[in-house]
């Protein structure tokens, strides 16, 4: 499909969604009549009905209306009520994916971001630095950042390239951003061959005269693409202020000191992927670059602190695969003048039993875990796979780790463990994010 074949109507089943919303914002700047609906109602839904947009809570089959063609994201199936009617209609039905590869391909400039870990950080630095150096652009944002997970504008995109069931083969980018390659999604895939074969995939999905901008590690997996290794960048005098990376990067025009915004040793690699496409490729002034990666302040959900009465700081991050829960929980320790305590809700029954002994050994260090009921997303539970199990588990590794059966009860055991000096970690991209409202 082109941008021209996109007719005047479309509604999106599933419209609150983050992927979803941010497309569905872009057709109605273009002119388009767009509709949706959504099972609840959210911030992300509320936001487009103030655009204009008519957002329905609950699906039902009229909902789509005089709708020419209906979006569906992969967690909507074929038996809803919507995508029924759609079809009893002869309304064409595509997937999320498939209209951000068309929207996506029609710009001239294509940055597509893709990695296990850190594409939703790095997406928006990407667009911080060039809403910073006054350049237009589209960006489609895996997270909510000031506000927004969407901003327009001409002639460049950036945007999240999802490994999720493969969904980033729809795109096609001049400049393919690739950060990590782990082993993750074990729904979709056998191993950590399968991933790396499906990440070499995309990146040679990038134009012929395009580059790949990845770690050296990963290096051979785009051999016929122009490539540029951020990782080996010459950084020195890497220090810390309260969690927050500060480091000299050795570039051809000189020495350039930089100063994060966000916490994290893991960010210095982020900031870096960032420096190389805006700076190094797309040629954004270094002293643009310094100024908004030291103001760049983090996604929703990724390291964001919240304030609770009686407890030093109250950090909710998105983490849920080993590596990234490692890195929270390093980051916290970092700053952490008493004890380090996590909550933890895993993401899906697949996952958890993927991961089952590195969902225990990555809160090593941590004075204490408490472990949520698992968020089933879109699956079905797994027989023997469950957080009481996992946690009894932890603890037969030596980890000091419980089990809470619901968020009241995650209240009552953080009142009785935090303290002023501890940091308190809520990690997972699930809804615990709503423990915080209860605290």
């Amino acid at each position: 499909m082109k941008m021209e074949d996109i007719p005047r109507r479309v509604h999106f089943v599933g419209i609150g969604g983050v992927g979803m919303s941010g497309l569905a914002q872009h057709l109605h700047n273009l002119g388009h009549v767009v509709s949706g609906s959504d099972r609840t109602q959210s911030d992300r839904t509320v936001a487009l009905s103030e655009l204009g947009i008519k957002v329905h809570i609950g699906h039902r089959a009229e909902n789509i209306d005089n709708a020419e063609l209906v979006v569906r994201t992969s967690a909507v199936h074929d038996d809803n009520v919507e995508v029924v009617a759609a079809h009893s209609k002869n309304i064409p039905v595509i997937l999320r994916e498939q209209l951000l590869g068309t929207i996506f391909n029609s710009f001239n400039t294509r940055i597509a971001v893709c990695g296990t870990h850190g594409k939703t950080t790095v997406t928006s630095m990407i667009h911080e630095i060039l809403r910073i150096a006054g350049v237009s652009h589209t960006a489609l944002i895996g997270g909510v950042y000031h506000g927004n997970n969407y901003f327009f504008g001409n002639d460049i995109v950036v945007a999240e390239a999802c490994e999720f069931n493969r969904s980033f083969y729809n795109l096609r980018p001049t400049i393919c951003v690739c950060l990590n390659a782990e082993y993750d999604h074990p729904d979709c895939y056998t191993g950590k061959e399968d991933v790396l074969n499906a990440f070499a995939h995309f990146m040679n999905n990038t134009d012929e005269d395009g580059t790949v901008v990845l770690p050296y590690e990963l290096r051979n997996l785009c051999a016929h693409r122009k490539r540029l290794c951020y990782d080996k960048l010459d950084v020195t005098n890497v220090t810390y202020r309260e969690g927050k990376p500060c480091f000299d990067v050795d570039l051809a025009e000189g020495k350039y000191s930089f100063q994060l915004g966000v916490a994290g040793k893991h960010n210095v690699g982020n900031a870096l992927a960032a420096l190389a496409v805006t700076h190094q490729l797309l040629g954004v002034p270094l002293s643009t670059v310094q100024m908004a990666l030291s103001v760049f302040d983090g996604v929703d959900r990724r390291w964001t602190e919240y304030k609770a009465e009686g407890i030093g700081k109250v950090i909710v991050d998105y983490a849920h695969h080993p590596t990234e829960l490692a890195c929270s929980v390093a980051t916290a320790k970092s700053i952490a003048n008493g004890k380090v305590l996590c909550v933890f809700q895993p993401h899906t029954y697949s996952r958890t039993r993927a991961f089952w002994d590195e969902f225990a050994t990555c809160f090593d260090g941590v004075n204490e875990v408490a472990y949520l009921p698992i968020y089933s997303a879109r699956e079905q539970p797994i027989s023997g796979v469950n957080s009481l199990a996992l946690a009894e588990h932890a603890q037969e590794l030596g980890v000091n780790a419980c089990f809470l059966p619901d968020f009241e009860s995650a209240k009552h055991w953080i009142k009785s463990t935090a303290s002023q000096d501890d940091v308190l970690l809520i990690l997972g991209a699930g809804d615990i994010v709503d423990l915080v409202n209860i605290l």
